[in-house]
């Protein structure tokens, strides 16, 4: 008889502790099993969700390009304040929301914050002034600003600090995705010229798609592997001794106010926070703006967006390879730093560099900035994660720096004013 059969049959007619007794190390065969399952399962709906999430954030900086700003009337920085009003809410809520995560299920709350920015994107197509432009983004602030800290803890209740880096690394080139997808579509929907303005075609169409893929992500979305029928009593008992055998997760499946509160106390949760702080300034500009800086280059509105893929889309597979490689070597600090020097590097050429006349290197410059500024929001999570043993703790710092990194974009919607933009 194998082992599968025999931790299958403890599992089923003895308690828990005998099989654990039994069998203290995960089994080989069957964790590669469930890896593989997780990999199958429980990724590809991460990165979808995380696919809209990155759309529907994004489409305001296509709409843009296409004469957003015109149509509503927006004047002077109203669109700056468009910005950084979302980033309030964005910033400040991703703690009460990955409590909310510990408390009822990621696997909950993440479809429902899902539905909620879906339906604000696709009701953004109706504004027709300055009030209701703003009113949405900070209702959209509101609903995505749980999102990737939870989906982050999420990934943690499931796979060890080995494999973390990897996993996150590939739901969140999903965000590259989606800024590459964004590109295309609006490159097809602003050639439509149709009854409504170009740009409310864009958020109608993301938006439905995300209310549709919401409901399909609340069903299929497994609470974990011990409540899910995805997974056999063998891998459920499994995953239990994975991740025990790293010290990854205490036993605190029951709420506590002491655990979640008590990261904001210690001094190594806001360092964490301060680093995020820094690199998710130069995150927020790229994601904001490099449609405008790519305009710059091609001028042609339809090219902006087309123009954004590549770099969009590299920079999703450079994050990769670098997690890989911090996975491999175990290097956290390490490899984020040497992403943040190419982003450097990209910011400090494209601010000194006539591009309006050397749109080849310009256009090179932009793949710099995607390639090194996203890297740490992967790396800085994993790292922390591996270092904090509690799961409500682990709840609350995710929280915490996702907030100070979203927290950011408010510096970088002032970083980018209208009235500082190049002379043409």
């Amino acid at each position: 008889m194998d082992k599968s059969s025999i931790i299958t049959n403890q599992d089923l007619e003895s308690p828990p502790e005998v099989a654990t007794s039994v069998f203290d190390t995960p089994d080989p065969t069957i964790s590669k099993r469930l890896v593989l399952k997780l990999d199958l399962i429980v990724l590809p709906l991460l990165a979808i969700i995380y696919f809209t999430h990155s759309l529907d954030r994004a489409n305001l900086g296509n709409a843009k390009t296409d004469g957003f700003e015109k149509d509503i009337g927006l004047k002077d920085n109203q669109y700056s304040l468009i910005l950084i009003l979302f980033y309030i809410p964005y910033g400040t809520l991703n703690i009460p929301a990955t409590v909310l995560a510990k408390r009822f299920s990621p696997a909950v709350v993440i479809p429902i914050l899902m539905f909620g920015w879906g339906t604000i994107a696709a009701a953004t197509t109706a504004v027709h002034n300055f009030g209701g432009v703003l009113a949405a983004r900070i209702c959209l602030g509101v609903v995505e600003a749980g999102f990737f800290p939870s989906a982050i803890f999420y990934l943690t209740l499931f796979y060890t600090r080995t494999e973390i880096a990897k996993r996150i690394s590939l739901f969140y080139m999903m965000g590259f995705v989606a800024n590459a997808f964004s590109g295309l579509i609006a490159y097809s929907v602003f050639q439509w010229h149709r009854a409504l303005h170009d740009w409310q075609y864009l958020f109608i169409i993301e938006g439905c798609m995300t209310i549709s893929l919401a409901i399909l992500a609340f069903i299929l979305l497994p609470r974990s592997v011990e409540q899910s029928t995805y997974f056999t009593p063998a891998e459920k008992h499994c995953s239990k001794l994975r991740l025990q055998a790293e010290s990854q997760t205490e036993d605190d499946s029951t709420f506590s106010w002491k655990e979640t509160l008590k990261p904001l106390l210690d001094w190594h949760a806001w360092m964490y926070g301060f680093m995020a702080l820094c690199y998710g300034c130069a995150a927020a500009s790229i994601s904001n703006f490099l449609p405008t800086i790519v305009k710059r280059i091609t001028i042609d509105t339809v090219k902006a967006n087309l123009y954004t893929v590549a770099p969009n889309l590299s920079g999703g597979v450079f994050i990769v390879l670098i997690c890989w490689l911090s996975d491999k070597t175990q290097q956290r600090a390490l490899c984020a730093i040497g992403a943040v020097a190419i982003s450097m590097i990209g910011f400090i050429c494209l601010g000194t560099v006539d591009i309006t006349h050397k749109t080849g290197l310009g256009y090179f410059f932009t793949f710099l900035l995607t390639f090194g500024s996203f890297t740490p929001a992967v790396l800085v999570p994993a790292w922390l994660s591996s270092n904090t043993i509690s799961v409500s703790g682990r709840a609350t710092t995710l929280g915490l720096v996702a907030g100070l990194q979203n927290i950011a974009g408010i510096i970088s919607s002032e970083s980018f004013r209208s009235q500082d933009a190049p002379v043409s």
